[in-house]
């Protein structure tokens, strides 16, 4: 695997994500939950919402450094297809990875709390709602905010993730 470093200045990942939402001029929609939202299950039970307008970040290794894929909760990353369609081979990480590489702590990933180098793609089947829910950057923080609004903050490239989607 890479041995890319990518620590943003600021250490604490809900900042990064109120800072990213601040300066995109969108407006905050972070809610707390003390038991945490850890799963997509948690989340959507968290917020009453169904599972499939969750979305959950995943963190891949490439030989291009760390690469975030933005998956509804109801699919599963198809490494193989998203490395083919972004031309990268896609290598899973673990907790270690995630805390040394990108700051952030597993139940707690989010796009918008990482670094602006760190590549994301985001599952076009989110699309289908007007208004998505992702982590804010810890376990027990999740955000509102539309798709488009979404990609254009992480300048994410919208594809297919999983085999079935069409």
């Amino acid at each position: 695997m890479a041995e890319y470093h990518i620590l943003p200045e600021d250490r604490d990942p809900l900042q990064r994500v109120r800072q990213k939402l601040h300066a995109g001029g969108i407006e905050e929609t972070i809610r707390q939950f003390d038991q945490g939202t850890h799963t997509a299950s948690d989340a959507a039970s968290a917020v009453g919402c169904e599972v499939a307008q969750i979305a959950k970040s995943i963190v891949f290794d490439t030989s291009a450094g760390p690469l975030i894929v933005v998956a509804s909760g109801v699919n599963r990353v198809n490494k193989r297809l998203v490395g083919d369609t972004i031309g990268l081979k896609l290598h899973s990480v673990g907790a270690d990875y995630l805390r040394e590489r990108l700051s952030l702590e597993p139940g707690g990933v989010s796009p918008l709390a990482v670094a602006t180098q760190v590549c994301t793609v985001i599952d076009h089947t989110l699309l289908r709602f007007d208004r998505i829910w992702l982590s804010a950057g810890t376990p027990s923080h999740v955000l509102n905010i539309d798709v488009v609004e979404l990609g254009e903050l992480c300048h994410a490239q919208i594809i297919a993730i999983c085999d079935d989607q069409s």
